[in-house]
């Protein structure tokens, strides 16, 4: 689970230059989301490394706070790929349809943690097989997760990565386009 946080930080300046396309304010709110994460994955590494290498486990303490802003965290991206959703089934950009499919996966992704996070019910999609509350706790490889039902943990680094990759893409495509 190794990083660069000066890296992971600079991906997620250049994707959110971008977003003003959609909504002017949206830069300023992704980079805000982007330096929270790149603190939370810091923090999920140092825990993973002290429980894996040094056999300590995280106390109480240790992990609240780090919950706490992961579950806030997760609410305030999730409402990014919403917006961003939104806006391409409104037809308010000219991104390839390939872009939004991956906007939708990623926010179906998010809502499947978001929903019972925010609502105390499961996503609707997943109204049969997950539970109303999404259990917070702590991957030993991953960092801290939410488990939706018996067989399913979610990690906010990997709601994380979804979305920086969707955006990267989304980047990409939008170069693309402007040089052709």
């Amino acid at each position: 689970m190794i990083f660069d946080e000066d890296d992971r930080f600079e991906r997620w300046i250049k994707v959110s230059i971008g977003l003003m396309r959609f909504e002017p304010h949206l830069m300023d709110l992704v980079q805000s989301l982007g330096d929270m994460d790149v603190k939370l994955c810091g923090t999920d590494e140092k825990l993973v490394d002290d429980y894996c290498q040094k056999n300590i486990s995280p106390g109480y303490e240790d992990i609240q706070g780090h919950v706490t802003q992961s579950y806030l965290w997760v609410l305030g991206a999730y409402e990014v790929v919403r917006t961003l959703t939104q806006r391409m089934s409104e037809n308010q950009c000219n991104d390839p349809p390939q872009v939004f499919e991956n906007f939708k996966q990623v926010k179906a992704r998010f809502a499947r943690v978001r929903v019972p996070l925010a609502k105390f019910e499961p996503a609707s999609i997943h109204k049969k097989t997950d539970s109303h509350i999404a259990y917070p706790g702590f991957a030993f490889d991953l960092g801290i997760a939410w488990q939706v039902n018996e067989d399913v943990i979610i990690s906010r680094r990997e709601l994380s990565d979804a979305l920086l990759n969707a955006l990267e893409n989304a980047r990409v495509e939008t170069l693309l386009r402007l040089s052709s």
